[in-house]
């Protein structure tokens, strides 16, 4: 199996007549290589609906375009959709190649790939004395950082061509603070060709451009066409007389172009602009859009075969590392089958592993089964493995436990298995493996999986509880009933740190077994709360949505089956755990009134009676839950296998992990015993008045 190759393009609406041009003419030369569009920004759903016409995927990794954009700020004071260009070494294509959309392509790609063989990355146009001003000032000579032939290099980053080993968006972000440094010697008008220049002459890897290979010698070799210079012999879109060095393509840049149309080779322009991809067959083109697919999730789409990695072609086969400085690449040191594994090594957090996005588009109710073999790296200590599916959906990020922690070690394989129902809307899901503390590398080998979709998938097999899974679903129903016997006919109290299915699901269960509740959630993301959950709310007696940030107060009707719902929402935005080098902010956000409200509500120990943690700030809310503790309150707190929570558990007298990531703490053991006990009777006969 070949390395999965493609070509990325960065556009958005507003380019939208340059898009179309480069699209006919890409097409034209490349009618099945796979092509990815990179968003300038976030207005492309013109764009998009052209994806079928022209056979493209979308990169709509939300992390890591914001880490670009974290870049863009860090180095030009604002976001520029430039720097997105640098989420190609994040992408499906382990061999890529990447155009701006104000060119038209006038010959096949594929002689690029030969290129990589040798080079680390590919310019365009580069060592040319009279563009070297588009890079650096004079002044980068006297810092002594970069050597003659490094600054001479000065390449052209309208075209790029590169391997995704040679650079990654962690690196890049590492690097900030140097770059940064040598600001005031890079070109001012350019956005990133000075910073992708001093990456790629610092990197270690080979460089060149194709300017520079042709004059080396390179018989025939394609080259880039400025725009500038008019381009002679034109017929139904193709150059009659080429030179020596045929166009490969036709880049209009910086001045050369307007909003919509050329200056210069308008003609060529207008008849891609125009065109519906000539020569191109219908079956050509469904071939392209088939392929487009496949590396868009870098698995196959069809799910009556199971999908499979064995790595055995020496390629990731579509895995790569989540967002951080860990590497993946395939091993022969080790293998479960045959001769060669996939090694994730260089971790410096827990959750850094190996990932695969999965079939595109997510449909709720499909059913995805995954079996992979695990063992770490030799000598490594023991260390506990685990699956988890990275859910993206509303602007937020969930993450959704499919294998627990699972004990591994490097002297054996140990497989790690299981199954994950999508039972929420969702734009995109990843599968990666982490470990539950410290940072040893691992390998994986052997891995399969099977899709299922909605119409087999049986909603028997998803949690009815939220996002836990059915066995922890089933404890936090014993906990809440055990906790309302204790109460002796009063309403329970819950107060939840985190909104969502549990919300709605939870409630209901205690309404239909007749149990009274006041429940309490706090959540931070209004954007979430009125996607995900208000419409439901609204539908429900008994519900009241307080907005907390000086906004009007959403009042529902009274409840009637004595269950009432307050939740209590702060605009503070998606707020993603630290999951990701693009989310330091994300961290420092103010969150002091969503974590202390409860005690503003209270302010005395034993007014709640469960307290549920699965919201933000976890530790912290640990902690305010651990002050308001009295004799008979229980606090739960769900992803409890993480090893960063556990300082704030060992605040409690009393606690316990249970069932497959839950922990459970209170004042003493013998109320933990009471509240897990299963009873032999059911518990709704324990409430009297239980509603049919």
């Amino acid at each position: 199996m070949a390395p999965h190759r493609g070509v990325y393009f960065l556009a958005n609406d507003g380019f939208l007549d340059y898009a179309t041009a480069f699209l006919n003419s890409f097409r034209r030369y490349n009618p099945t290589l796979p092509l990815c569009l990179i968003p300038f920004a976030d207005d492309i759903g013109t764009l998009c609906s052209l994806r079928s016409s022209y056979a493209f995927s979308v990169l709509d990794d939300d992390e890591v375009l914001r880490a670009c954009d974290t870049v863009g700020t860090a180095l030009r004071g604002a976001q520029r959709g430039h720097f997105r260009k640098l989420a190609m070494w994040e992408g499906p294509f382990d061999e890529f190649a990447y155009f701006d959309s104000d060119t038209v392509v006038l010959h096949s790609a594929d002689f690029v790939f030969d290129l990589l063989a040798d080079h680390g990355f590919l310019t365009a146009h580069g060592n040319d004395p009279d563009t070297r001003r588009f890079v650096w000032n004079d002044s980068i000579e006297a810092t002594g950082r970069l050597t003659e032939e490094q600054i001479s290099f000065a390449g052209a980053t309208g075209f790029l061509a590169s391997r995704k080993e040679c650079l990654s968006l962690a690196d890049v972000i590492g690097r900030l603070p140097e770059i940064g440094e040598l600001a005031p010697h890079m070109c001012p008008g350019l956005n990133d060709q000075p910073a992708l220049n001093y990456l790629m002459v610092t990197s270690g890897y080979r460089y060149a451009s194709l300017h520079g290979l042709a004059q080396a010698g390179a018989t025939g070799l394609p080259v880039e066409w400025w725009g500038g210079d008019p381009v002679d012999g034109v017929e139904d879109g193709r150059v009659t007389r080429p030179d020596d060095h045929p166009p490969f393509f036709v880049h209009w840049s910086g001045p050369l172009k307007q909003a919509t149309a050329p200056l210069v080779n308008r003609a060529l322009w207008e008849a891609y602009r125009d065109d519906a991809t000539p020569d191109a067959s219908q079956a050509s083109r469904a071939a392209a859009a088939e392929t487009a697919v496949e590396v868009a999730v870098a698995v196959p789409t069809n799910t009556d075969a199971p999908i499979t990695c064995s790595f055995e072609d020496g390629t990731a086969q579509g895995w790569s590392c989540r967002i951080g400085g860990a590497r993946v690449t395939v091993s022969d040191t080790v293998a479960h089958s045959g001769a060669h594994s996939l090694l994730c090594s260089s971790r410096a957090e827990p959750w850094e592993g190996p990932r695969l996005p999965l079939p595109a588009p997510p449909t709720p109710g499909s059913t995805y089964t995954f079996r992979l073999w695990a063992r770490l790296a030799p000598g490594e200590a023991p260390a506990a493995l685990k699956l988890t599916v990275e859910r993206h959906a509303s602007g937020s990020v969930r993450y959704d436990t499919v294998v627990p922690d699972t004990p591994v070690t490097a002297g054996s394989w140990v497989e790690l298995g299981g199954a994950y129902t999508l039972t929420h809307e969702a734009t995109r899901l990843v599968l990666y493996a982490e470990t539950l503390d410290g940072t040893a590398p691992f390998h994986i080998d052997d891995f399969t999986m099977t899709v299922r979709g909605p119409a087999t998938a049986s909603a028997d097999h998803a949690s009815p509880y939220g996002l836990t899974s059915v066995t922890d679903g089933e404890l936090i129903r014993t906990v809440l009933l055990n906790a309302a016997a204790l109460r002796d006919g009063e309403p329970l109290r819950v107060l939840e740190w985190g909104a969502g299915r549990s919300t709605l699901a939870l409630p209901q269960l205690l309404a239909e077994a007749g149990v009274d509740c006041h429940w309490t959630s706090l959540e931070h993301h209004r954007g979430y709360l009125d996607t995900e959950l208000l419409p439901h709310l609204t539908a429900r007696p008994g519900a009241t949505v307080r907005y907390m940030d000086d906004e009007p107060v959403t009042d529902i009707e009274a409840a009637t089956d004595g269950v009432r719902i307050d939740v209590r929402c702060w605009d503070r935005g998606p707020l993603h755990p630290h999951f990701g080098i693009s989310h330091h902010a994300d961290r420092a956000a103010d969150l002091d009134d969503y974590v202390s409200h409860p005690a503003k509500l209270s302010g005395a120990p034993g007014e709640y009676d469960v307290f549920l943690v699965d919201g933000r700030k976890r530790r912290r809310c640990l902690l305010t839950a651990r002050q308001l503790l009295g004799d008979r309150t229980a606090v739960l707190l769900h992803d409890a296998g993480r090893p960063y929570y556990h300082c704030a558990l060992d605040t409690y007298p009393a606690g316990r992990f249970i069932g497959d990531e839950l922990w459970i703490g209170a004042e003493d053991q013998r109320l933990l015993t009471e509240l897990l006990r299963r009873r032999r009777r059911c518990h709704e006969s324990l409430f009297h008045g239980a509603r049919p």
